[in-house]
């Protein structure tokens, strides 16, 4: 079943102002799709509008990718030729960053990237992998009725919603100190396989990373931005399988979605996105979306419960 674009445009839009917030962008898309339309795509669908908000993020974390790259700005260029603007950037910058020349924070970045890479396909492809499969085998049936696919999902990211809200809470209580820089491998690879597990919906990509990384002792700032620079390469890599799943069962369509919606959905979400990724990136250091997650999560339970209820009391 086709997706129309006044849900896609819906979908774009609310992918764009809840990825800066732990509360599982792609949770949202997968309720919304269950409620309003089809969920059999919901997690390729909600994948792919990734896409807008990773577009975002290469903008917003451009200096970070200019040091991945040892790509100098003219702006920069012209501040190493003056020492006195450098004294003073230096002053600005954390203890724990001024341990590390560029070259030395460019080879731990990438470091980063790739080991936590890794762990995220250990984990996420698997999952990835069951997720759609259960989506496109359809409904459970039983002795006095059926479970719909989609509401199986509901009830599983209410559960994990539920569950990232705790988790959250439990981060929040962490005093964090050291720079991402620091990290030892193994706290690397934790990092990459807690964002595996986020491929499950309902479980906040950046809410288990930020927090994994906060457990981990790592500074709030630096975890905001190892979370979100982690997220380029798992959003490519989880398109890519899609597509290549998609092949081998003979799809040559995205997800339902003609080529002009994954065009302007993918617009809608890198605008909407940009626009706010500053604002809701202060929020998130001042509110704490744990309660929020629980609250969510307790609704999509209650919501889809009843339906399910409903829907057996009338097949009996």
């Amino acid at each position: 079943m086709a997706v129309g674009i006044g849900l896609i445009i819906l979908l774009a839009i609310v992918q764009g102002l809840l990825e800066w917030l732990p509360v599982s962008s792609e949770g949202q898309v997968v309720l919304i799709l269950n409620w309003f339309g089809d969920p059999t795509n919901a997690v390729a669908i909600a994948l792919f509008l990734h896409l807008g908000t990773m577009l975002a993020v290469l903008v917003r974390f451009r200096k970070d990718f200019f040091l991945l790259f040892n790509i100098k700005s003219r702006k920069k260029e012209e501040n190493e030729e003056n020492a006195e603007v450098q004294t003073i950037e230096k002053e600005e910058e954390s203890v724990e960053e001024e341990k590390f020349t560029e070259s030395e924070k460019r080879k731990i970045l990438w470091k980063f990237l790739l080991i936590a890479t890794a762990g995220t396909a250990i984990i996420g492809v698997p999952l990835l992998l069951v997720i759609k499969f259960l989506l496109q085998e359809g409904d459970l049936y039983f002795a006095n009725g059926r479970l719909a696919s989609g509401d199986i999902i509901t009830l599983i990211i209410g559960v994990f919603l539920i569950a990232t809200g705790i988790f959250i809470l439990v981060s929040k209580r962490k005093t964090a100190k050291k720079s991402l820089y620091e990290m030892k491998n193994w706290e690397m690879l934790i990092v990459g396989l807690a964002q595996g597990l986020a491929i499950i919906p309902g479980i906040s990509r950046s809410g288990t990373t930020i927090g994994t990384m906060l457990i981990e002792g790592v500074n709030e700032e630096d975890s905001l931005r190892g979370s979100f620079l982690l997220s380029i390469p798992a959003i490519i890599g989880g398109n890519l399988l899609i597509i290549i799943i998609d092949l081998v069962q003979g799809e040559y369509s995205f997800a339902g979605i003609p080529w002009y919606g994954m065009i302007l959905a993918v617009i809608i979400s890198a605008v909407v996105g940009f626009a706010t990724i500053e604002l809701f990136l202060r929020l998130a250091k001042k509110v704490n979306f744990g309660w929020f997650c629980i609250t969510i999560g307790a609704l999509a339970l209650v919501i889809t419960l009843i339906i399910i209820i409903l829907a057996l009391t009338t097949t009996v």
